[in-house]
């Protein structure tokens, strides 16, 4: 087991990790938002399973243009900040 040791608090960690934290829940929520749209959609128009999978690929395209996005705009600020002394 690795031990990776800082000087800086607890707490100061978590702030600056918690932007990160809920990219995976977006991303998980745009898979499943889309996939019961297109499971609906499927219901409705008999088309069955073709909009439920093409439901899936546009919520998982849509949710990972939006983590890298997110990503990349974090990358910039942390890049732009002055490190801590």
């Amino acid at each position: 087991m690795v031990s990776v040791k800082s000087n800086k608090e607890p707490s100061s960690v978590v702030r600056e990790a918690a932007p990160y934290l809920g990219l995976g829940i977006q991303l998980a929520t745009a898979v499943i938002l889309f996939y019961f749209i297109g499971k609906w959609a499927d219901e409705k128009f008999d088309t069955s399973p073709w909009l439920m999978l093409l439901g899936v690929m546009v919520g998982t395209a849509g949710g990972f243009i939006k983590f890298f996005k997110t990503v990349i705009e974090l990358s910039k600020k942390e890049s732009t900040k002055k490190p801590a002394e």
